[in-house]
């Protein structure tokens, strides 16, 4: 006697837990979830990391850099060499030596003339073993080198145009890449909204029919009835029940579908509520068209192609055989055979070096002016393109915004026609059950009844997919009059 109560209590407890831990999604709290936590989420995250993370060593790569840089040469064992006589002869000779350099060198990237800037202290030191001993040092405290490889093609001034335009556009990509998201995920909430919904119509039509067939199996004992109406009953109530099934697996399926999207622990239970309010909102064409001109990646993507196509050419045009490199070194030395004798004292020697190399094409056969025609026709093709994207941008926009703005219009339609077809429904089957009509009518008014209501959540799946669609195109929230805008955290 004290087992069955506490057997009881158990299976109530668990009942219960598996009935708490079932939970009831929302349009908005699964668009949510998806932004915060799916698997597209954290796809977009990375994305946006790894931009960032790319316009920080841009950046970084234009500030002074400081290195240092350390070489050994030695031959401790003994090297045979090759030395040039006096005469002019060669000779070979054997040493042992160990030749050390260090070097602390700042230099910085000049973008107006995209040449390089050093500044440097270096210290060498030689050790020599064998035939004789001796060491010996050489220092340069200090000096100045500039490196201009090319005068015509200055690849950092276009950077310095193009980067910042990549970081705004993994931005903006960011954003849209969240609010495609929350479109994706309201395609799976409203995939198990019409499983959830279909199973339960049938499961009600299932119910009604079983209702009709008792009843008509009692008219038909009377014989108020044919045999050929109760057959065709009891074959709608058989049909009614595979479909059932049918529908229930579906509807797991959905389920799964939409738990495995939004990264919900196995195991998850949860049903979808039905929307049962949504904005009462007309998009103006002229600020949806201005808010995409000033928030969408594309059109940032647009100038950057230009700039990209422009670089190209300008490019062709400096890599065109014609070379002039200058390379030009200030500085001051002083040797000893201590550290102290190369730094201490006022003899310093001093070190200049200027080198200039030129490279001027005689024959090139049209080489260097077919390159540059090459990058201009490359460059009229893009502009082509992008006039094409351009026009189907705003093309977009227009037929989207214009969609939108019917669908409320749809939707109130398609919910009255579902009230109606409801209530058809309910006095046709009171009328069936007096006898007044036949059985063709109850189906024909069930089969109505159930178009409807799938019509209805048709309709409310495009108006909110319109509504997310928008969002996406034009990255502006209209119920909340503002930008849309989301932040990260770095890892």
């Amino acid at each position: 006697m004290t087992k069955i109560p506490i057997l009881f209590t158990f299976c109530g407890l668990f009942t219960c837990t598996v009935t708490c831990a079932q939970q009831t999604l929302s349009l908005q709290g699964v668009v949510q979830q998806a932004q915060q936590q799916s698997p597209s989420y954290y796809r977009a995250r990375s994305s946006a990391l790894n931009s960032l993370y790319a316009f920080r060593y841009y950046v970084a790569g234009r500030r002074p850099q400081l290195r240092l840089q350390a070489t050994n040469s030695s031959s401790f064992l003994g090297n045979i060499e090759s030395i040039r006589q006096p005469d002019g002869t060669y000779a070979f000779s054997r040493s042992s030596y160990s030749f050390t350099f260090t070097s602390l060198i700042a230099e910085q990237v000049v973008p107006f003339t995209g040449g390089l800037l050093s500044v440097a202290t270096n210290l060498q030191r030689n050790d020599v073993f064998d035939p004789t001993s001796g060491i010996s040092y050489l220092s340069t405290p200090f000096s100045v080198n500039y490196s201009q490889p090319m005068l015509l093609y200055n690849p950092y001034r276009w950077d310095t145009r193009i980067q910042p335009l990549l970081y705004e556009e993994s931005k903006k990509q960011y954003i849209e890449a969240l609010e495609k998201t929350g479109l994706e995920a309201s395609g799976y909430f409203f995939d198990a909204l019409m499983a959830q919904q279909q199973e339960l119509i049938l499961r009600q039509n299932v119910a009604n029919t079983d209702t009709l067939y008792r009843i008509s199996k009692g008219r038909f004992e009377l014989g108020k009835i044919a045999e050929n109406e109760l057959l065709q009953i009891e074959l709608n109530l058989l049909n009614a029940r595979n479909n059932l099934e049918q529908a229930t697996l579906n509807k797991e399926i959905a389920y799964r579908e939409l738990t495995q999207f939004l990264s919900l622990p196995k195991g998850s239970t949860v049903q979808v509520a039905l929307p049962d309010t949504v904005p009462s909102l007309q998009i103006p064409l002229d600020i949806a068209q201005r808010e995409a001109q000033d928030n969408r990646q594309a059109v940032l993507s647009f100038r950057r192609q230009r700039l990209q196509a422009e670089q190209e050419v300008a490019e062709a045009r400096g890599n065109n055989s014609y070379q002039l490199n200058l390379s030009a070194n200030f500085g001051q030395a002083r040797q000893g055979t201590s550290i102290k004798n190369a730094y201490g004292g006022g003899n310093l020697q001093q070190n200049q070096l200027l080198s200039v190399g030129i490279s001027i094409p005689i024959i090139d056969w049209g080489k260097a002016r077919n390159r540059v025609r090459q990058a201009k026709a490359n460059q009229e093709l893009i502009e082509v393109d992008i006039q094409q994207q351009e026009r189907n941008f705003e093309q977009e926009i227009y037929l989207q915004t214009q969609q939108f703005n019917i669908q409320q219009k749809l939707l109130e339609s398609a919910a009255k026609a579902d009230t109606i077809a409801r209530q058809r429904y309910e006095i046709t089957k009171q009328r069936y059950y007096i006898g007044k009509i036949s059985i063709t009518d109850l189906n024909l008014a069930q089969q109505e009844k159930d178009l409807a209501n799938q019509n209805y959540i048709n309709a409310l799946r495009s108006f909110w997919t319109s509504f997310y669609t928008v969002r996406l195109l034009t990255l502006y929230d209209f119920e909340k009059s503002q930008k849309i805008k989301y932040e990260f955290a770095e890892r």
